[in-house]
């Protein structure tokens, strides 16, 4: 995970306690809570059983790469993934992330089948398996709400793998949240990213390779994310699943 925005990641955490006047609680960022380790495995820096014994969660965010790929570092972080599988170390895949880790359980990621470079925000319908009905996450994730989230990519996960359980879908991706394993959620959508992070650091590189996107209408789709309750229903998820204790009524 890139450092910007690893740490941006946690600034929305922070932003949504406080709007909603919650700031009592824990994360792992935090004096005192614990650290945050970096991997870079494009450069051969691969988190292993060994390398990762002392963490509680492994955050993989996203890439100017494609998960289609099969560069030796994805094929070797692919493996660690299915390493952890049903361990008590959580694993949380956005973008990037939500592909690779699909693939490494047997899915298969493309270019976006119809819709060219999504770059914006949508709204991801929730729809959670009726077996799932009493679990953590229902609890979470309650059936039939939206979520609307901040989308970047070029690809998509086009079918899942063996056990991977579909959560939510949008009407330009339909693999947006699923649950690979007990321990492993992924979403297609960036809550490691702000608006204003997705035109100053996303927008220059992809405006320029003549993707034809219009700036006000992009302008205007972001600016309905500014609104800290939208932001805290991912925070609650990811809280869930990171095992955050966050104090909420």
């Amino acid at each position: 995970m890139g450092k910007s925005f690893g740490t941006s990641f946690f600034g929305i955490i922070d932003n949504a306690a406080n709007t909603l006047r919650k700031p009592d609680y824990k994360c792992f960022h935090r004096e005192g809570d614990g650290e945050l380790r970096y991997f870079r495995p494009i450069d051969g820096d691969i988190p292993t059983l060994e390398n990762t014994t002392e963490l509680d969660a492994i955050i993989c965010l996203g890439s100017a790469k494609s998960a289609y790929d099969d560069d030796q570092w994805m094929l070797e972080l692919c493996e660690f993934f299915r390493s952890i599988a049903n361990t008590k170390l959580k694993l949380f895949g956005s973008c990037f992330g939500h592909q690779l880790i699909n693939k490494a359980f047997g899915g298969t990621v493309t270019k976006n089948v119809d819709q060219g470079f999504i770059f914006g925000a949508d709204g991801i319908k929730i729809s959670i398996p009726e077996d799932l009905g009493d679990s953590a996450i229902s609890m979470l994730l309650e059936d039939g709400t939206s979520l609307k989230m901040l989308q970047s990519h070029g690809d998509e996960v086009v079918t899942l793998g063996e056990g991977a359980r579909l959560l939510g879908s949008s009407e330009r991706c339909l693999n947006e949240v699923v649950l690979v394993r007990g321990n492993i959620l992924t979403m297609q959508c960036h809550p490691d990213l702000t608006p204003e992070l997705m035109m100053t650091n996303i927008w220059p590189a992809i405006s320029g390779r003549g993707r034809g996107l219009l700036i006000q209408l992009i302008r205007t789709n972001l600016d309905e994310m500014r609104n800290g309750e939208e932001t805290f229903n991912c925070v609650h998820i990811l809280a869930w699943h990171l095992d955050f204790e966050l104090e909420v009524d």
